[in-house]
């Protein structure tokens, strides 16, 4: 995808900024997209880094965008950092991939302030294969 699709998208789509898309899309591959999220994934650390906002009605592809990033027994990097929102049904996704995983941890890098909050209120960030880093993004 060159940068006259990222133009032609961002025109049609509207929302995050072009400079956002470009960065994002610059990262690695995208996994999903929709108006309002961008999937993409990274080899170093193995993972994927989320643009823009998590609710119902793109969680299902979250969900799906994390079993797909699964690798047994490694470690799976997430770059949240570029969340602007993220609903009850985008922090449930995260959590119910992180209980589902056999081995290896679920690495949540540059979690929005909120986000870091609800997580530890609920004890969520106490789960043995949930990992919460505060070193920022994962790149």
């Amino acid at each position: 995808m060159g940068v006259a699709d990222l133009l032609r998208n961002y025109w049609a789509e509207e929302g995050t900024s072009i400079d956002e898309r470009l960065d994002v899309e610059l990262r690695g591959e995208k996994v999903y997209a929709d108006k309002h999220l961008v999937v993409t994934r990274t080899e170093a650390p193995d993972g994927l880094v989320f643009a823009g906002e998590i609710d119902v009605s793109n969680s299902h592809a979250v969900a799906e965008s994390l079993r797909k990033a699964s690798v047994d027994g490694a470690d799976v990097h997430l770059d949240l950092s570029g969340l602007s929102f993220c609903d009850i049904s985008g922090i449930r996704s995260l959590v119910d991939a992180a209980e589902a995983r056999q081995s290896g941890r679920l690495m949540l890098h540059g979690l929005p302030d909120l986000l870091q909050t609800v997580m530890t209120v609920t004890g969520w960030s106490e789960l043995p294969n949930l990992q919460l880093c505060n070193c920022g993004d994962a790149r």
